[in-house]
Parts: C-alpha cells; sequence; structure tokens
C-alpha cells in the first residue's frame, strides 16, 4: 500500500517509464476537491477523477502524469504483483476470471488497461480508516495490511456483474454530480451535528428530492443510512484508538444515548461497543 498526500502551489506533470520487472496492478483511488490527474501514454489519455478509483495495468510503458488545476490531493494505491492477481482469480468462473485474464493477457508496449472502480460506501469507510489511522509499532501494519485487502474485496467485488446493486454502481460513469460529492463531504466534517435534508441540499444548491435522488444513484443508499454506516465505522475506529469510553465515542459519532448507540452498533457488527475497546 502506498499513500501519497501532495499539496502543489502550481500545476504539474511527471513523465516516466516502467520495466517489465516493475510493472504492477494498480487499485488507485484519487482524493481531492475539483482536481484530476491525466495519464498519456502514446496517443491515448486516461483522466482520473478526484474522489473515483481505478483498477490499471500496463506492460513496459512510457508515459507521462499530468495534474491541474494545483489543488492538494491524496492517492492511495494498491500495488499488486500479476502472480498474485492470477493466483487470486484461479479457480474462480465468470465475469470476474475474464476480466482479470484479459487485463493480465497485455504484453505490448504501451498497451494499458484501466477500469473504473465506483467509491461506494464501504470503500470511502475504509479509506477514511486508512487515513485516520492512529495505531502505532507492528499493530499499524497489521491494521493497515487488513484493510489493503478489504480495498482489494471491494474493488474485485465489482468485476462481478451477478452482484446485483453493486453492478449497477459500477455502470455509472465518473462525471458523478459535484453537489453528491460535497454533500458526502459536509456530512462526513461534522457527524456529530449534520445539517438536516433542508439545510444539506440548500448548502449545495439543488432541492431536497434531487439530492435525495441523486445521492441514492451514486452511493445505492439514502443520505443519512451512509450517514448512520459511516458513524458506527467512525465509532469502532475510536474505540479501538482505547483512548475514550463507551460514552465518549456514542457523543463524538452523534447519539444523544448510549442505550441507543449500542443497541444499533451490536446490531451491524455483531458485538457489543465494549468488545472493541483496546
Amino acid at each position: 500500500m502506498a499513500i501519497s498526500k501532495q499539496y502543489p502551489s502550481t500545476a504539474f506533470s511527471i513523465s516516466f517509464e516502467e520495466e517489465e520487472e516493475t510493472n504492477f496492478v494498480r487499485l488507485l483511488f484519487f482524493l481531492g476537491e475539483g482536481s484530476h490527474l491525466q495519464h498519456h501514454i502514446q496517443e491515448q489519455k486516461t483522466t482520473y477523477c478526484s474522489n473515483h478509483g481505478y483498477l490499471t495495468y500496463a506492460h513496459s510503458l512510457k508515459s507521462e502524469l499530468i495534474h491541474c488545476p494545483a489543488k492538494p490531493f491524496c492517492v492511495i494505491g494498491l500495488l499488486m504483483e500479476p502472480w498474485f492477481i492470477k493466483r487470486f482469480s484461479q479457480g474462480v468462473a465468470g465475469e470476474f476470471a475474464r476480466t482479470i485474464e484479459g487485463m493480465l493477457a497485455i504484453q505490448k508496449q504501451g498497451e494499458f488497461f484501466c477500469c473504473p472502480v465506483f467509491m461506494n460506501p464501504s470503500i470511502n469507510i475504509c479509506i477514511h480508516e486508512i487515513l485516520g489511522c492512529t495505531y502505532i509499532d507492528a499493530r499499524r501494519y497489521l491494521f493497515l495490511g487488513s484493510k489493503a485487502l478489504e480495498l482489494m474485496r471491494f474493488g474485485f467485488d465489482q468485476l462481478n456483474p451477478d452482484k446485483g446493486q453493486d453492478t449497477s454502481c459500477f455502470n455509472l460513469t465518473t462525471d458523478s454530480p459535484d453537489f453528491v460529492l460535497k454533500a458526502r463531504d459536509i456530512m462526513i466534517s461534522d457527524i456529530k451535528n449534520p445539517p438536516s435534508l433542508t439545510d444539506l441540499s440548500r448548502k449545495v444548491g439543488v432541492n431536497r428530492t434531487t439530492l435525495s435522488q441523486s445521492f441514492r444513484k451514486v452511493y445505492g443508499v439514502t443520505i443519512f443510512d451512509f450517514l448512520r454506516t459511516f458513524r458506527l465505522e467512525e465509532s469502532k475506529r475510536l474505540l479501538q484508538s482505547g483512548n475514550k469510553s463507551v460514552t465518549q465515542v456514542a457523543y463524538d459519532v452523534g447519539y444523544a444515548q448510549q442505550r441507543t448507540f449500542s443497541k444499533e452498533f451490536k446490531k451491524y457488527f455483531g458485538n457489543t461497543p465494549s468488545h472493541y475497546l483496546d
């Protein structure tokens, strides 16, 4: 896993060349606000949009990476050797295996495979946990390693057309409405006191119906189902940090009553909050 946080003062470009020995299958998640990366490979151009994911692979390529405009961004990348991905898909039938086989069949220099990965709530929460990791020493490596495997599972799940709702999310274009991403960021920034649906729609500049329908289309859940899941995942992370009591954590994530928090927590995770205290 590689995490890169950048704060460029100007737009920039990077030219690079990869040899066969260093080729990796990459699962990338590009986070930012209004920025994008352009990947030029010979005559081919691929644009990585902020707050989207991509599964990519190339065989000995020369390319140029251009970032614009000059806004902060973060890239979380999982680098996987082709032999590992091939073994990972062995014995698996269907579209998933065919996609992996087609990706790894690339042999010519300059060929490039790129498949979008929709950042659904599960992926967003996992990324939030990675960036908010408070562990140190060996526990940090164990925690990040487990989250890397989760991201792999969530990403590869979308290659399976039999997944139902996940597939419809995967088929969305990268042109998700900006107001949906803005609404998500507003809620995440203050989960203790999130705005009402009316206030949220006013903040992002659309009416309640448009926001609700668009959010569900992009994320597959309602706005407040997303918020509830995010609150519970964040509460688990806070409990595991070992710095706060169950009561404090319940309050920090927006629950007025510990009893309600504990009930929803157990229903979601299968264990009581105290089970996760370090």
